[in-house]
């Protein structure tokens, strides 16, 4: 789900990638240090040692308050505001039957380990257990064992006494709803002490975005990005500090995310067209559990996505851009 600083730091992002085109640890395209930071100037932006008085340029990104934002338009969410699934991420372990009412289970030879594994067994017990990192089958068959007495967990297989197991997985998916539509603008602040340097700045990142309809986002989604002006601030030019502004309207849809494992059990019975006893032995996991596997999973997700939309960049506490070294 993008939010409003999400936004603005993709937007910082991307300005950072095209005054640095060979990476953030190679020349910028004016030759001098630029710094490139979703949010206004530090106090020492201006007076310490790394700063404007001894050729050192920012780039700022701030929002635009609504008060000074002139109409802008009212964007409705979608009628009803449906739900949606986005995304599907299939299990990749598997439980297998043996035959003689055990179940092993088996984890992928490459790749990592996904999925919800369900048991149960023909007296009407059930487990299940959601697959985490460093997982493996001897660890999720001894969780599920621990799960319900008299269940034996010999290495990755499960077996009852007396009794048949069965066994299921599931993979999750990921379903959206748009809450809300907006537009809100962006200020884009060169600041430096060479007009000349301002000029280059401007001329780089105003072309690009001008060829720009979407903004990517970290997260995988995307805004619409319509310029909306550019001023010059030369107000302070007693003080030798050249600034340009240039203005963006961003729309994004700001999203509630839902994220849910698939239907592994179900059963029931028709009798001439009704039916009857749907949802017998569901199996029940601990919620908590399967939230915890499937924020690490999309934390993994998002790092991924990010890394291939903005590679090799991070913001520190400060809000700036910097170099990720790997």
């Amino acid at each position: 789900m993008a939010g409003l600083s999400q936004v603005g730091q993709a937007l910082a992002y991307q300005c950072a990638q095209l005054i640095y085109p060979q990476g953030l640890h190679a020349e910028s395209v004016t030759g001098r240090q630029v710094i490139i930071r979703r949010g206004w100037l530090l106090p020492n932006d201006i007076f310490a040692v790394q700063g404007i008085r001894n050729n050192v340029d920012y780039l700022t990104i701030t929002m635009v308050p609504h008060n000074t934002q002139s109409n802008m338009p009212i964007l409705p969410e979608p009628l009803g505001r449906p739900w949606r699934v986005r995304q599907r991420v299939a299990a990749t372990v598997d439980a297998v039957s043996l035959g003689d009412g055990r179940v092993r289970l088996v984890f992928p030879s490459v790749g990592a380990a996904t999925g919800v594994v369900g048991i149960w067994t023909e007296d009407g017990r059930s487990a299940a257990r959601a697959v985490m990192a460093g997982d493996t089958p001897v660890s999720v068959a001894q969780a599920l064992a621990t799960q319900l007495d008299g269940v034996l967990a010999e290495d990755a297989t499960l077996s009852v006494p007396g009794c048949s197991v069965f066994a299921r997985v599931g993979g999750y998916g990921e379903s959206v709803r748009t809450v809300r539509r907006q537009m809100q603008r962006y200020r884009l602040s060169i600041w430096t002490a060479d007009a000349s340097a301002r000029e280059i700045i401007g001329g780089v990142v105003d072309t690009a975005l001008a060829d720009m309809s979407w903004l990517s986002f970290i997260d995988g989604g995307q805004g619409h990005i319509h310029f909306a002006g550019v001023e010059d601030v030369d107000t302070m030019q007693n003080e030798t500090l050249f600034r340009r502004d240039y203005f963006y309207d961003i729309q994004f849809d700001v999203e509630q995310v839902q994220w849910s494992s698939e239907l592994m059990f179900g059963g029931g019975q028709f009798d001439h067209g009704h039916a009857d006893m749907w949802g017998v032995q569901v199996p029940q996991c601990n919620a908590g559990v399967v939230e915890q596997a499937l924020q690490a999973m999309k934390n993994a997700e998002m790092q991924q996505v990010g890394q291939g939309v903005y590679p090799g960049m991070a913001v520190d506490a400060f809000g700036t851009v910097s170099a990720v070294n790997g």
